[in-house]
């Protein structure tokens, strides 16, 4: 699995292209496909993302918390990385 496969199925998406998911998630093409978090560490941004992506519902993902971290590309990132991880 890819950053952009991983980052459509924590939207609960069947497939998709990575300028629709930069226009949902507000992160740019280029920091989804080639970033790197600013930091990893416990309680950071991406960390959150990490959980948030392997933890929470798809519907609570999209209501709670992707809303809140729109933009953010470490959230993001992590989300990606976190479901990369799980397989």
């Amino acid at each position: 699995m890819n950053r952009t496969e991983a980052i459509c199925k924590a939207l609960g998406y069947q497939g998709g292209t990575i300028h629709q998911l930069a226009a949902e998630t507000g992160v740019s093409v280029e920091d989804l496909l080639y970033g790197v978090p600013s930091a990893t560490y416990l309680a950071s941004d991406y960390s959150q993302g990490w959980a948030a992506g392997r933890t929470c519902s798809v519907d609570f993902n999209r209501t709670v918390n992707f809303p809140a971290h729109f933009g953010n590309k470490d959230f993001w990132l992590g989300v990606a990385m976190g479901l990369i991880a799980q397989g």
